[in-house]
């Protein structure tokens, strides 16, 4: 087994699940403009989840036009925010714990397809900021998520960083970054290639820990 200088984990999918609260926020967001519009489910959600923004909302909306698209897709994504400040989002099991464990065998990073106040947001809701010495996101810098783990890699003089995720497209990611993937099965999605899984974030933190001696 390789030894790792770093942990990068993925955000949604990864250490939280959010899908019901932003089904929600979108669902108020489209009857807000038509009141006869169909109501969003988590499900609905949770396949847009790991995309950037303008994808996701492409996604969801593909039959709307262009510019009624991205006004519609930021109105949503207000009422999404203010839905995850209401009802919450919840935390992986297991994570809370197994975060404050990693870091102190490893530095530990996000790196994520989401907007900046979202993961502000996720720092506030789950406590976990302290724990972690870096972040990147589109949001922030507008590039796909391989270039913002390089970045991360970089910044922050990584030399072998685990990236872990729960999509085919976290795996492409970590692999043109040059990092190593790691897979959690409880997310959104599964790899396109054969790389280490695990079921439970408390199986993550306990494999990565032996590692680490």
């Amino acid at each position: 087994m390789t030894k790792h200088d770093s942990l990068i984990f993925d955000l949604d999918g990864t250490l939280w699940d959010s899908t019901k609260a932003c089904a929600e926020g979108w669902t108020q967001g489209v009857r807000q403009v038509d009141p006869g519009s169909k109501a969003f489910s988590p499900e609905d959600l949770a396949s847009i989840m790991g995309l950037t923004f303008d994808k996701a909302v492409e996604k969801l909306m593909p039959h709307s036009k262009e510019d009624e698209r991205q006004k519609l897709g930021e109105l949503c994504y207000q009422k999404e925010m203010e839905q995850i400040q209401k009802m919450g989002a919840a935390l992986y099991e297991g994570v809370v714990e197994g975060i404050e464990t990693l870091s102190e065998a490893y530095p530990l990073f996000i790196v994520s397809n989401c907007l900046e106040d979202y993961l502000t947001l996720f720092y506030q809701m789950s406590g976990l900021e302290r724990f972690f010495t870096d972040a990147e996101c589109f949001g922030r810098t507008g590039q796909p998520k391989g270039h913002n783990i390089q970045a991360v890699m970089k910044r922050n003089q990584l030399k072998n960083p685990a990236y872990i995720g729960d999509t085919s497209g976290d795996q492409r990611a970590a692999l043109f970054a040059g990092a190593t993937y790691y897979h959690v099965n409880y997310g959104f999605g599964t790899p396109s290639q054969e790389c280490e899984r695990f079921a439970s974030f408390s199986k993550l933190t306990r494999y990565f820990v032996d590692l680490s001696k």
